[in-house]
């Protein structure tokens, strides 16, 4: 039975919103966590990309300091590796507890979120599922969740989190799906949040189990 489902994409592909409908039609009880709940809420704002501490968390970073407007890439900071780490951890505990989980996540190779992800989660019982809409519509999302940034970070800070989110979408969709090894991999350029969280949840009824993230340990294992 699946205790764990792992959302994945870039932001303005959908996450949240397909876990949130998720959790509304499951019978189940479902905890709905999420890389925003993360870095949004338990980290301190100083610390999140945008803030005066961001550079120590995990943060975007133009890939030319001398052009801090130009094309940006995800890095870790100090704090940044230990932070996913924790994430993870929290999550294997409350699968190990007995709690079901889906998780709205970026499952980046580099920096190295995926590996982290892998080597904690690789043996519970779960879905690996990527949202993946055209490209050319990422913008407009991206600028449509601003509100909902500046609930959490505040005007100022969201704007400039908005402004890196922009700039550094492509490389996070690249990182991403650098590899194929997902358990479903869902346009939602063409199907609605709803339709998307009713996909994930037929699978996990109905079978059959996901093994993406055994397989993902395997490749990760020969390439290491």
């Amino acid at each position: 039975m699946t205790k764990l489902v792992i959302v994945t994409g870039t932001t303005g592909s959908g996450k949240t919103t397909t876990c949130k409908h998720f959790v509304a039609l499951a019978d189940d009880l479902w905890l709905h966590f999420g890389v925003d709940t993360m870095l949004g809420v338990l980290v301190p704002r100083k610390f999140v990309d945008g803030g005066t501490h961001s550079g120590a968390s995990l943060h975007m970073a133009p890939d030319d300091p001398a052009d801090p407007e130009g094309p940006a890439h995800m890095s870790f900071g100090t704090h940044g590796a230990a932070l996913i780490d924790t994430y993870h951890r929290m999550i294997r505990t409350a699968v190990e507890n007995g709690q079901r989980v889906i998780l709205d996540h970026v499952a980046t190779m580099d920096p190295p979120i995926l590996p982290n992800l892998v080597e904690r989660l690789k043996d519970l019982p779960s879905l690996f599922v990527a949202l993946k809409p055209p490209q050319d519509i990422l913008g407009t999302r991206i600028e449509g969740r601003l509100a909902d940034v500046e609930k959490v970070l505040g005007p100022e800070q969201a704007a400039r989190n908005n402004a890196g989110t922009r700039r550094a979408s492509q490389f996070v969709a690249r990182e991403i799906f650098l590899h194929d090894c997902f358990d479903m991999v869902l346009d939602t350029g063409a199907l609605s949040p709803e339709q998307v969280a009713r996909a994930i949840l037929d699978r996990v009824k109905n079978g059959p189990p996901g093994e993406a993230l055994a397989q993902l340990a395997e490749r990760l294992r020969s390439v290491g």
